[in-house]
C-alpha cells in the first residue's frame, strides 16, 4: 500500500511566507505615503508662515529647514528614509 504524498507543509510555509510579506509591503507602503503627505504638509506650512516675512532667500532656506513637526510627524519622517 502506498502513501500519498504529503504536500501541506510546504503549502502552510508558502503561505505565511506570502502573507506576512503582504502585510510588509502593506506597512512599507503606508509609512512611504504618509511620509509624503507629512513632508507637502510641512513644506506647506512652513512656505505660509514665513512668506509675508522681510527674510533674505538664506534665511528663508534656513527657515524652511527648521520646519516645526509634530510628533506623528517627526516619526514618519523619521521612518522614511527617502523623505
Amino acid at each position: 500500500m502506498t502513501h500519498p504524498t504529503r504536500r501541506t507543509g510546504m503549502q502552510f510555509q508558502r503561505g505565511v511566507l506570502m502573507l506576512l510579506s503582504s502585510v510588509l509591503l502593506a506597512v512599507v507602503l503606508a509609512i512611504y505615503f504618509g511620509a509624503w503627505a507629512v513632508s507637502a504638509k510641512v513644506d506647506a506650512r512652513s512656505l505660509r508662515s514665513i512668506e509675508n516675512t522681510g527674510f533674505s532667500p538664506d534665511a528663508r532656506a534656513a527657515a524652511l529647514a527648521n520646519g516645526e513637526t509634530t510628533g506623528i510627524e517627526s516619526s514618519f519622517l523619521f521612518l522614511c528614509p527617502f523623505h
